[in-house]
């Protein structure tokens, strides 16, 4: 642990204050641990009220005495992914009704911000490039571009669940145009992104800013082959960091995204783990392996943003997403890897309780699945077939309230109404 010095300087200074980059990184990761409906409805009121009248935010909201003004790519945006990411967790469209006037201001900021090709170049300026990587800088045309797409496609949704077809359908192209144009931009014929950075890498993937397959395919070679010269351990700073492991996962790379994060050694989240931090850090060079630490005016222990690796965990290893707001439709489909035997997850949704359970341990691959009333699981068991599949000791076709739909990437898929199920794999059918 570090000297109490150290402690008094990073635990006193400003990271106490409401970081709008922090947030919009980490709130889907948030949405399944608490409900923050509640709290972040109440933030967002204070956001409202801090936006310029240009569109843009300030780094910190509330903002004291006008500090940390212009605050840049993955910042600002947060007044959008923000009231999005709580509306896809819990069905609530209060919080998009509210926001709704203050989101389309600043999308048009960020609309006018990018030129004629359609390519936004980064707007301004506290936070650039992915903030706190290790030397592997991403161009900021990158990330602009990139979440000018995203932004478009998340209004084009959050319209259409307001009832603003017009502005859906406005959005929804814009969208498509955007990643068009990212692609052409950054993407060469052989699959290289620009600058080769692993974070741009895992925006173009992880975001699905690239349309078509077989380009698809190339970048994800590439991909693998920036993070093979690390021996696999991460470069990613706040922006890459989150969408490093769903990119692997975007190409049937389950394999390296275990790997990345199984790591213990430097640097990597269980490197953390290993050095005795019960909370993620700022830095991931906090502490160095010599024991040094990183500079003390901007070091904190206690720093949340990284931690939003948890979505995946929680998509992968739990198993569970949703595929309608609120988990009115739901996906269960544990991926697993790293030499995990079993593993669960469980969610209290606005329906009730969603939770899976999995182990591929001695014997037939076994999941559990529990799901809410009024809601429908989609249930991926990892098979070779539909007939190898049971359901509380019935074949699965004929089990009550069990319909088979497809076989996709080597699982049965079902689906199924409230109720609890227990899916068994005969390996031997």
């Amino acid at each position: 642990m570090p000297p109490l010095d150290v402690l008094r300087v990073t635990s006193g200074r400003d990271e106490r204050l409401g970081w709008t980059g922090d947030i919009s990184l980490f709130a889907p990761t948030a949405n399944y641990l608490v409900d923050t409906r509640a709290f972040l409805s109440h933030w967002m009121a204070d956001v409202r009220n801090s936006e310029y009248a240009s569109g843009d935010l300030p780094a910190v909201v509330p903002s004291p005495k006008g500090e940390f003004g212009d605050s840049g790519v993955g910042w600002s945006d947060v007044m959008i992914t923000v009231p999005y990411s709580v509306w896809r967790s819990y069905d609530d469209t209060r919080i998009l009704r509210e926001n709704y006037p203050a989101m389309q201001k600043f999308f048009q900021f960020v609309r006018d911000s990018a030129g004629p090709d359609l390519l936004e170049p980064g707007r301004t300026t506290f936070f650039t490039n992915d903030w706190l990587h290790l030397d592997d800088p991403t161009e900021q045309g990158i990330l602009g571009t990139a979440y000018y797409a995203g932004n478009a496609r998340m209004m084009a949704e959050v319209a259409e669940a307001l009832g603003d077809e017009t502005a859906a359908s406005d959005y929804s192209k814009l969208s498509a145009d955007v990643r068009d144009a990212f692609t052409r931009a950054y993407v060469a014929a052989d699959g290289t992104v620009k600058r080769n950075s692993q974070t741009g890498y895992a925006l173009a993937l992880g975001m699905d800013l690239i349309s078509d397959q077989a380009l698809v395919e190339k970048v994800g070679e590439k991909f693998v082959a920036k993070l093979a010269l690390t021996d696999y351990h991460l470069r990613t700073g706040f922006i890459g960091t989150p969408l490093l492991l769903p990119a692997l996962s975007r190409i049937g790379r389950d394999d390296l995204a275990y790997k990345m994060l199984l790591h213990k050694d430097y640097p990597s989240w269980g490197y953390e783990v290993a050095g005795g931090a019960t909370t993620m850090w700022e830095r991931w060079n906090s502490i160095m392996p010599d024991g040094s630490f990183g500079p003390v005016d901007m070091n904190s222990f206690n720093h949340y943003a990284y931690g939003a690796v948890g979505d995946w965990m929680f998509q992968n290893i739990g198993g569970i997403s949703a595929l309608k707001p609120g988990y009115q439709r739901s996906r269960i489909a544990p991926v697993p890897g790293g030499n995990l035997t079993e593993g669960s997850g469980s969610l209290k949704t606005v329906y009730g309780l969603l939770s899976s359970k999995w182990s591929t341990g001695n014997g037939p691959v076994g999941l559990k699945a529990t799901v809410p009333v009024n809601t429908v699981a989609e249930v991926h068991v990892p098979a070779h077939g539909r007939t190898a599949v049971s359901e509380s000791g019935r074949p699965a076709d004929a089990a009550k309230g069990v319909r088979f739909l497809r076989m996709e990437d080597g699982a049965a898929v079902f689906e199924v109404g409230s109720g609890s199920y227990d899916f068994r794999v005969d390996t031997d059918r």
